[in-house]
């Protein structure tokens, strides 16, 4: 039987019999000598279920709109004994580490065991039982065993069929070209190798959720929408910080609901499902007449031991003429009030929000200018942007941000275990103070100031759902009772 994680995500090659891929998102390190600055790329597992030989390859995609293009890129072959051959150079390294070493080695393992499982499973179903039973006993398939359930604890994400749903087909929302810098800037610029924790903020193209955000259906989250494309644009790292907090607020209030609107209320669900009935195909005309009949008679009964109950019918009959005449004629002359039965109900979700404050202080000239293009990026990202028609505004970028653990070592570069995670966020405010210590001074070099304060709100895009505290596809998440770190 297909494994039941992994099964719907592999189909057949265009135009081939023999050969299965599955696209999926991974890590994709630039720097693979460095384990803290990474993204989401795209990468096909493609096998020959007759041979068992297996290809990893990139995807990329290029323009947008009509001029939009993709091209896949070999990066290694694994045969069936068990050798692999390299290609592109060091476009490999980006993802997978042959040596297991670090988090590379571990993405390699995940993908190659879904693979190789699925190998297994689509030769039982579809070989003869001897070429089965050589594929299944060369060495690359050795280590499956005869379990073709078997399934890897942690699986890639596999990314949904391609979509448009920022509509960039649609010339009129296209945006006007904006400057692009580094990809990676920090502060401070050098920093002791004593292994420091620092947060990483990421900006990304803002990606609506186009028609799909029309349905009730399940919807991709902000955080999907970001990184399934890859629209990451420039990274900032910059050092924590002394107060660290987060506030997760419900929005709850109270709701009145009086006897008379009791009744006022169940005589409108007997309306309302009149209404439903007349469109029946078998007796609707009856069976709204008989609902409304029902509606009524359940009315005046009410009405009626009401106003016949001799502890609650003149107080009803003064209530009644109170709002008749516009006052409080029940309060006045009896000092009571109808029973609203008040209780606390659930009114809805609120947005989080989060401030921070950093103080830069260049120590070099070299430092200067990288705060000086920091600074500037926070705010080319935040600033809305104008369609090329000046028709439109555009949305301005979003940004991530995390709290980075130990920048070396085992775990370097990876989501801090004792603090919270963001989801994707706005910047709803940057202020910068240029003479934070009270006194304009600059550095005779360059004159660049002596140090800069950078205030920045952000606010999240959505509320905090308690069924997103497990998320296995999600690196920063993963399952509860990991309990990886804080949660959101």
């Amino acid at each position: 039987m297909p494994s039941k994680n992994n099964n719907s995500n592999w189909k057949k090659k265009s135009g081939s019999e023999t050969i299965y891929e599955s696209t999926l998102s991974l890590n994709k390190y630039d720097d693979p000598d460095n384990p803290i600055d990474k993204r989401k790329g795209t990468v096909i597992s493609r096998f020959n279920v007759i041979t068992g030989d297996i290809e990893l390859i990139e995807k990329t995609t290029t323009g947008v709109g009509q001029g939009k293009a993709t091209q896949e890129t070999l990066l290694s072959t694994i045969k069936s004994d068990g050798s692999q051959t390299f290609h592109s150079g060091n476009a490999y390294a980006t993802y997978f580490d042959a040596d297991n070493s670090n988090n590379r080695g571990q993405q390699l393992d995940q993908v190659l065991d879904q693979t190789k499982n699925q190998v297994v499973t689509t030769a039982k179903e579809e070989l003869s039982p001897e070429d089965y039973e050589v594929l299944k006993n060369s060495k690359q398939y050795k280590s499956v065993g005869n379990d073709s359930e078997s399934d890897p604890d942690t699986v890639p994400t596999a990314i949904p069929p391609e979509s448009d749903p920022n509509n960039q087909s649609n010339k009129a929302y296209e945006r006007k070209a904006i400057p692009e810098g580094k990809t990676l800037l920090r502060y401070p610029i050098t920093v002791p190798n004593l292994g420091y924790d620092f947060i990483r903020i990421t900006a990304y193209e803002y990606i609506a959720g186009g028609r799909q955000a029309l349905k009730l259906g399940e919807k991709d989250s902000a955080k999907k929408r970001l990184i399934k494309d890859s629209n990451k644009k420039e990274t900032v790292i910059l050092p924590m910080q002394p107060n660290f907090s987060e506030s997760n607020a419900v929005n709850w209030g109270g709701d009145n609901l009086n006897p008379l609107q009791m009744m006022g209320a169940g005589f409108a669900t007997g309306a309302i499902k009149a209404i439903g009935n007349l469109g029946s195909t078998e007796g609707g005309f009856q069976k709204s007449r008989d609902i409304v009949k029902g509606t009524f008679e359940s009315l005046g009964e009410d009405v009626s031991a009401i106003l016949n109950d001799e502890t609650s019918g003149p107080a009803l009959v003064a209530y009644f003429a109170g709002q008749a005449v516009g006052a409080n004629i029940l309060g006045r002359s009896a000092g009571v009030t109808l029973n609203p039965n008040l209780e606390l109900l659930f009114k809805g979700p609120n947005l989080r929000t989060f401030s921070f404050n950093f103080r830069f202080t260049p120590r070099s000239a070299e430092e200067s200018r990288e705060i000086k293009e920091i600074i500037r990026v926070f705010k080319k990202n935040m600033a809305v942007q104008r369609s090329t028609s000046n028709l439109f505004l555009l949305t301005p970028r979003v940004f991530t941000l995390e709290y980075i653990f130990n920048a070396n070592g085992d775990s370097a570069g990876q989501i801090h275990p004792y603090l919270n995670v963001f989801k994707p966020m706005a910047m709803t405010n940057l202020n910068v103070n240029y003479t934070p210590d009270g006194t304009y001074m600059t550095y005779n070099q360059d004159g660049s100031m002596t140090s800069y304060d950078l205030q920045m709100s952000f606010g999240e895009l959505e509320p905090i759902y308690a069924d997103e505290f497990e998320d296995s596809n999600d690196d920063a998440i993963g399952s509860f009772s990991d309990h990886k770190n804080m949660g959101y």
